[in-house]
């Protein structure tokens, strides 16, 4: 078994076990657990949102920087290389830190007058999770290196999930007292960082290895794109989760956070394929037409599309016998899944085209539209919950927003670069059936006279089943077709 091949596989296995996780924990023990105190589950989610945030700005591009320029150099050089990329990643998560344990206290203290006190208490906690994240964001690099994804995803997925899943059964089964989950929560962070750490010791430069100072300015000023370009991705991707701690109070960030889950599970099947999809378009960009790109873009968006349509429909059927398994607070999250949904579906249907752009020629265009985009989160989210104050629902449709924006310009400047889009007629046949599957096992709670439970995962099943059926005999996925063909040759 090829390297490639091995990783892939832990690592999908480790997304699958991660998502059982999740969803256990999200959906059925955290609101339990936290019920009357879910300000501070809104802690943790902002604290986390916080780090992954800082931690993008704080390492100047180094994880970045360390998988671009580390393979082109010979083993024996490769000590003093590292050695300045951690330099500029050293200064600037010392500053960050700084800066936070200076202002933080004023800067998150005041994010929601009402858990003022709980915010404050914690400022450590947030200085911990950034330092914790920024060096595991380092070490994340140096295993991609080294070919090692499939322990990434194993520490990211099972590790982080599961530890989380055991402290909020802990917490729900009386095991542990509220003042000791946030220390536990952080320190599980802390571990995986261990986790992290320990596989990359025998890349770590020696003492004896010089530092690289004539390659200080190329790293520079790719560290500094970096930052711009991929950092404000990922501001963007937590901005929800501040604003909405800021201006509807911590109480409303696990409500978000469970509607957010839901709609996310929709986009698994993408992200089961985007890392193969890059690592085949950073391989063809540069030796293969544009026509060929534009039938690996159809043919991803086709795939992506209908197997997320059909999800999308199974749980769109089941979600009325779903949100009776929930807390009172937790239900009303319609508006908050389809949108959320419909963003991953979106995203779905551009994954080729994104990687595209990035590995083009032309992939510095990438920086003005995600600062575009880190502007566009701010401005939608401000003018949906303050200026229209239409609570965690308008939070949705800021993010439904966003990624309209975002996908919508890489699209034409995709199309304008190279002709290459990825649509096709197949899109709008499987958007109605999907839609119509959907709407017609969406059936109140109780149809069926048996628990919860059972409805939703029945209604679901008839959802997802029919859709998938009869996009299957439609013909609208051949590559199943061929593939259960190859290894049953009798199969019509």
């Amino acid at each position: 078994m090829s390297v490639i091949a091995k990783q892939s596989g832990l690592a999908s296995i480790a997304l699958g076990i991660g998502l059982m996780l999740g969803a256990a924990n999200t959906m059925f023990v955290l609101p339990r657990a936290f019920d009357g105190n879910e300000a501070v589950w809104g802690l943790l989610r902002i604290m986390t949102s916080w780090g992954l945030i800082c931690s993008s700005i704080a390492t100047l591009g180094a994880p970045a920087a360390i998988v671009r320029f580390l393979s082109r150099y010979p083993e024996e050089e490769r000590g003093q290389h590292l050695k300045a990329i951690l330099l500029i990643a050293g200064g600037g998560i010392g500053l960050c830190l700084m800066i936070i344990a200076i202002w933080g206290g004023d800067w998150i203290g005041n994010m929601d007058a009402k858990n003022a006190d709980l915010l404050k208490d914690n400022i450590g906690g947030f200085i911990v999770i950034i330092a914790v994240m920024s060096l595991m964001a380092i070490f994340r690099a140096l295993l991609t290196l080294q070919l090692k994804t499939g322990l990434i995803s194993w520490v990211d997925e099972v590790w982080q999930k599961g530890s989380y899943l055991i402290l909020g059964g802990a917490l729900l089964l009386g095991y542990m007292p509220l003042e000791w989950f946030i220390h536990a929560y952080i320190l599980s962070w802390f571990v995986s960082l261990l986790l992290l750490l320990l596989p990359t010791v025998g890349v770590w430069p020696k003492s004896s290895d010089s530092i690289a100072w004539g390659e200080m300015r190329p790293l520079a000023d790719f560290s500094l794109f970096s930052v711009f370009a991929g950092g404000a991705a990922i501001i963007a991707n937590q901005l929800d989760y501040v604003m909405i701690g800021m201006y509807l109070g911590l109480e409303e960030v696990p409500v978000y956070t469970m509607g957010f889950f839901v709609g996310s599970v929709v986009g698994m099947p993408m992200r089961a394929t985007q890392k193969i999809v890059r690592g085949i378009v950073a391989v063809k960009i540069h030796n293969s037409s544009n026509s060929e790109m534009q039938r690996l873009s159809q043919n991803t968006a086709r795939v992506n599309f209908l197997l997320m349509a059909s999800l999308m429909a199974g749980i769109w059927a089941g979600f009325e016998p779903f949100l009776l398994l929930l807390p009172e607070k937790y239900r009303g999250l319609e508006v908050v899944f389809i949108c959320i949904a419909v963003s991953k579906i979106i995203s779905g249907l551009n994954v080729s085209n994104n990687s595209h752009l990035g590995f083009s020629e032309h992939y510095r265009l990438v920086l003005p539209i995600n600062l575009g985009l880190v502007l566009f989160t701010i401005a939608s989210n401000y003018l949906f919950l303050v200026v229209l104050k239409m609570g965690i629902g308008g939070a949705a449709l800021a993010t439904l927003g966003t990624v309209v924006w975002n996908n919508v310009w890489r699209l034409l400047i995709v199309w304008k670069k190279f002709r290459v889009q990825p649509f096709t007629w197949s899109i709008a046949p499987i958007a109605l059936i999907a839609f119509a599957c959907a709407c017609c096992f969406h059936w109140e709670a109780g149809a069926l006279g048996a628990p919860p439970l059972v409805e939703a995962i029945a209604f679901g099943a008839l959802g997802t089943g029919s859709s998938f059926g009869l996009f299957y005999l439609m013909g609208f996925f051949p590559e199943l077709r061929q593939a259960i063909k190859h290894r049953l040759p009798w199969w019509p």
